[in-house]
């Protein structure tokens, strides 16, 4: 009787082991999902920062020349995406705003190293998709202007 049996319990073992064996895989690949869900969401929103910290120091760079001369235009080229997702790039008294247009989950924001106390006016905002952009700034008017 117990011939009979032995074949039948190494059957139940594979499938056992099998089974087992599907769990683990399920479970590493939905780990891996979520890790790259959350590896996507870090490096767009480090990719908007990127984006916003070159805004803010071409803006600098326009605000010191204009400051000298009559007025100082700097033509910018930004990428039209980042991580696959168009944005609008916005100046404020508040500094740079970098925001995805489809979702809230990215931006950033950065200040403009007290420009924005000594500028009377910040203004402009224009998608990505419309690159270059033109930060022009206006010595009569002490106006900031992100611009196509």
């Amino acid at each position: 009787m117990t011939k009979n049996l032995r074949g039948q319990y190494q059957i139940i073992e594979q499938v056992v082991l099998f089974g087992v064996g599907l769990i683990i895989l399920t479970s590493v690949f939905s780990i891996f999902s979520l890790l790259g869900d959350r590896v996507d969401l870090v490096s767009t929103h480090d990719s908007f920062q990127e984006v916003g910290l070159a805004v803010a120091a071409n803006l600098v760079e326009v605000y010191g020349q204009g400051r000298y001369f009559h007025n100082a235009t700097l033509k910018l080229p930004v990428p039209r995406v980042v991580g696959n997702k168009a944005y609008r790039l916005s100046l404020n008294d508040n500094g740079v705003h970098v925001n995805a247009t489809h979702t809230d989950a990215y931006r950033a924001s950065l200040g403009v190293y007290n420009i924005n106390r000594t500028a009377v006016f910040l203004g402009g905002s224009e998608l990505s998709t419309q690159s270059p952009l033109k930060i022009t700034f206006y010595n009569s008017t002490k106006q900031v202007v992100l611009q196509r």
